[in-house]
């Protein structure tokens, strides 16, 4: 495995301790306090007061640059974290998190030394992660941890998280569209999020063009619809129009409660793929004078955006006519990151017992720096959610991937707590339908001819997330495809523009960028080549 090859150094190693439960007898030097003043219980307004307890610590001055503790997990330094459920917060009673929290990478009381610290009352269920409008928020402070010390450090809540105002420009656009599919499924009101950012002309009735083409962006994990704030931004700038495709530019929101849906039709996000096929884009058509054909539709994105715009290509063949993506998560459960879902044991650790690497950093050429392991990462997303339901990674894919369990009413784990050991019926029965190399494998006839027309992939050769590894097995799957109906002397594959490649060296970040400037004038090709530039 690749992370067994690593020369590299784990930020931490330690996994995640405790469970939800009656407070030990901690002495008050291994514990913290939180508590929101009787002063302060306004803040509660009308929301719900029960929710989980989660503080955030940093080393003294290992911070990244412009965060905040609670902007975490940080892949590059996961820094420690503990949580307890909370079944009423009352003003004027302290939260005590100690032995009885969920803790990463120890508990609090092995702590030693001078740490930044901020707390955070996540009540908020409606939308991904902690920092939720209407959740609670400490400032910034440090405490000290000595087993010297008589007393606990008691952290005050001091404001609550408010919506964010909408970016707006003058050819900016946000719509909401309600969705019957979701609302149905999901058994509440669901709607549907875009950013729209207007190109050149569109508002000028006497530009050569009334009707325009669309560029659907998805955005990668943690982005949503405001990013087409940078793309109006981009669209008029003086000179733009003679790189940038001139299209309608649509930013998707793919952030639900549970993660990133991916615009997947799945049991625990209801059917996002039919929503936004059957329902967003026909109302963004009428609205936004859009061409309504295959070829006049582009779908991209990027990490969990690429994934999603391949899935959404290779789904939807009949909307969209060209997908451009670059460095997606999986494309070949049997590289999923550093393990084979197939065949490993487990996706913590390899055969021979070695921590397998979820996020790496390069440092010199052929020299890589682990900084989070797999079981790093899932530890924390306990901290954050322990019922499996942070909307961070691991358990995004579950809420994509996986049926839901009955019981729970939650996704179904892939991997079991402790040890990562895979559940392979999981694995077999629920997730692999989504396995795209697995489809070229199993389908051919239809997967193999959406790829070489309508695909552009592109990934980085030593992607921090490990991703060309499955970009790799994808792109095997293909021409072994392509190899075997030669040699059984079939008609051939039809042929075209779409590749998969792999760029040596490049990084996740620094691919997102190359590809952009280089798929501007593939984008512009593809519309020309249609009578749409």
């Amino acid at each position: 495995m690749l992370a067994a090859a690593l020369s590299a150094v784990a930020c931490i190693v330690p996994q995640a301790a405790g469970a939800d439960a009656a407070p030990g007898s901690a002495s008050a030097r291994d514990e913290v306090r939180v508590v929101l003043d009787a002063s302060d219980a306004g803040l509660l307004g009308e929301g719900d007061a029960a929710g989980r307890m989660i503080v955030f610590l940093a080393a003294d001055g290992a911070l990244p640059h412009g965060t905040q503790p609670c902007d975490a997990p940080f892949f590059a330094s996961p820094q420690p974290m503990a949580s307890v459920a909370v079944e009423r917060l009352s003003p004027g009673a302290p939260v005590t998190i100690g032995d009885g929290a969920i803790a990463f990478p120890a508990p609090i009381r092995e702590l030693r030394g001078r740490f930044t610290i901020q707390a955070v009352f996540d009540r908020d269920r409606s939308g991904r992660g902690h920092l939720g409008p209407g959740n609670l928020v400490s400032a910034v402070t440090t405490v000290e941890f000595d087993p010297s010390r008589a007393d606990s450090p008691e952290i005050r809540l001091v404001r609550r998280i408010e919506p964010e105002a909408l970016p707006q420009a003058p050819n900016l656009r946000f719509v909401e569209v309600p969705s019957p599919l979701l609302t149905q499924a999901l058994g509440r009101p669901t709607v549907m999020r875009a950013g729209i950012a207007l190109p050149r002309g569109w508002d000028d009735p006497n530009h050569r063009r009334r009707m325009f083409p669309a560029v659907y962006v998805v955005p990668g994990f943690g982005g949503d619809h405001r990013d087409a704030e940078g793309i109006a931004r981009m669209l008029a700038t003086p000179g733009s129009a003679e790189v940038v495709p001139q299209a309608v530019w649509i930013v998707l929101d793919p952030e639900c409660p549970l993660g990133h849906h991916g615009f997947v039709d799945s049991a625990a996000n209801g059917p996002r793929g039919r929503a936004l096929v059957e329902e967003l884009v026909p109302e963004l058509e009428r609205r936004f004078r859009l061409v309504r054909r295959p070829e006049a539709r582009i779908v991209t994105g990027h990490s969990s955006g690429g994934w999603s715009a391949v899935w959404l290509q290779l789904s939807h063949a009949g909307t969209f006519g060209a997908c451009f993506a670059s460095s997606p998560d999986p494309v070949d459960f049997s590289r999923f990151q550093n393990s084979d879902l197939y065949r490993d044991l487990s996706v913590f650790t390899d055969a021979e017992g070695r921590e397998r690497a979820s996020y790496r950093e390069p440092l010199v050429r052929q020299f890589d720096r682990t900084c989070m392991t797999v079981r790093d990462e899932a530890a924390m997303e306990r901290v954050l959610g322990p019922a499996r339901d942070s909307g961070e990674q691991w358990d995004s894919w579950s809420a994509m991937w996986s049926a839901v369990d009955p019981a729970t009413r939650l996704p179904r784990p892939m991997f079991r707590d402790g040890d990562g050991m895979i559940d392979r019926g999981v694995v077999e029965a629920q997730w692999s339908r989504y396995d795209i190399a697995r489809r070229v494998r199993e389908d051919p006839d239809r997967t193999v001819a959406i790829l070489r027309s309508r695909v552009r992939l592109v990934c980085g050769g030593r992607d921090g997330f490990f991703l060309e590894r499955a970009v790799e097995g994808l792109r095997d799957a293909v021409d072994a495809a392509v190899a075997a109906r030669a040699a059984a002397g079939g008609p051939a594959f039809p042929d075209g523009p779409g590749y998969i490649e792999v760029v040596p060296d490049e990084t996740h970040d620094g691919m997102a960028l190359k590809a952009g400037a280089r798929w501007h004038s593939e984008m512009r090709a593809h519309l020309r080549a249609h009578g749409l530039d």
